[in-house]
């Protein structure tokens, strides 16, 4: 199955789990041993993946990291695991001495399931630097993340590239946060090589100041135009001139970056199902015996969701999600409104962040049926009928 695909997927278990795991050792069966998984390493043989590996470090006997992981005999990756609602920042110490004590590893990480910071020697040989040189997170996970992410699986995995890779990604957010506060608040000197060109005036203040909001726009009108002609994050890095082991990536969320889920018309990994289509038709002909305009009703299929739309994407007003380990409804309504709306046999919870503000658990699609009052008040609310 497509990389992106299993991560996305991955991503929704992650949200679904997470309220029901208290402790570090629950953290790691649900969260962080499926992880490895996806990165396709086998966790189950030793070989590969070794748990509570002896790295001692000096006087210090008996230290043991969470996961070690090995290639060819070597270890390759150390993964230390927190509880899913610690803070990894604290526990930084503790990994710094595993890596130090080991100088064949080159990345280490550390995690607890949700939040995932990585590691390397940029600064000093076989020295962990204070700062890691990529993070994400599994509740607001991007393409550009799964990207990298993916250079880190078993498939991919080059350590002297990594380290390469490692240093480009640290220069290219530096230079990321140049960029975006130049674009956001132009310094006068930015304005001065900007307009030196075609401004006959001498370029004293009030000149800057005259011009500075005539740049402004025409940065903002110059980036949408660079999105609408579809120049990619890939290729940007390509032009960069950054080599790094296919799939190439920019780990960085820079002011170009979206999620580009929603936006584009190439759904690559993405497969509607004869269900998803039922489900659309399902809610037209709700609206339809309701007497409802449906002349516009449109669905846009991505990875975690099949949306359900009136004339523009933005416009959502049901979203249903048939993949999930419990299939499921959102919508843009509170929970306390929606569970007036539903029958009582209908779970109704509140949605994973970023998805909707209330999750309805079904078990089948026909189910769609007994929740009509919902959908047609989704319908009215959200369009303001």
């Amino acid at each position: 199955m497509d990389f992106k695909v299993d991560m996305r997927k991955l991503s929704v278990q992650v949200l679904e789990r997470k309220s029901h795991i208290v402790n570090e050792e629950m953290t790691k069966q649900a969260l962080i041993i499926p992880f490895l998984q996806k990165l396709g390493y086998d966790v189950f043989n030793p070989l590969e993946v070794k748990p509570e590996y002896v790295s001692d470090f000096g006087i210090k006997k008996g230290e043991k990291v969470d996961y070690a992981i090995f290639k060819n005999g070597v270890p390759i990756i150390f993964v230390e695991a927190k509880s899913v609602n610690e803070k990894l920042d604290k526990h930084n110490s503790q990994l710094y001495r595993y890596f130090n004590a080991t100088p064949d590893v080159k990345i280490a990480m550390i995690t607890n399931g949700v939040n995932y910071h990585f590691y390397t020697d940029l600064n000093q040989d076989n020295i962990m630097d204070n700062e890691p040189f990529f993070s994400f997170s599994m509740e607001s996970l991007t393409n550009t993340d799964i990207e990298t992410i993916e250079t880190f699986s078993k498939d991919h995995f080059d350590a002297d590239r990594l380290v390469k890779f490692a240093e480009e990604l640290v220069y290219m957010s530096n230079l990321n946060t140049t960029l975006k506060d130049l674009f956001r608040n132009p310094t006068d000197e930015f304005l001065r090589f900007l307009i030196k060109d075609f401004s006959s005036s001498r370029i004293t203040s009030n000149v800057l100041d005259r011009f500075r909001p005539i740049v402004k726009k025409a940065i903002n009108h110059t980036l949408l135009e660079i999105i609408s002609e579809g120049l990619s994050t890939k290729e940007t890095i390509s032009e960069a001139a950054v080599s790094i082991a296919e799939p190439v990536a920019n780990p960085t969320k820079n002011i170009l970056e979206e999620d580009t889920e929603e936006a584009s018309s190439a759904k690559k990994g993405i497969i509607t199902t004869e269900d998803e289509l039922k489900c659309f038709e399902i809610v037209k002909d709700i609206l339809d015996q309701s007497k409802l305009n449906i002349n516009d009703l449109k669905y846009k299929d991505t990875i975690n969701y099949f949306s359900i739309f009136n004339k523009v994407t933005t416009k959502w007003f049901l979203r249903v999600n048939l993949n999930a380990s419990e299939a499921h409804i959102l919508t843009r309504l509170p929970v306390d409104h929606v569970v007036k709306l539903c029958p009582e046999t209908f779970k109704v919870e509140t949605a994973p962040k970023g998805y909707g503000e209330s999750r309805i658990i079904i078990q089948s699609i026909s189910d769609l049926k007994e929740l009509s009052n919902l959908i047609i008040t989704c319908y009215k609310e959200v369009h303001d009928f």
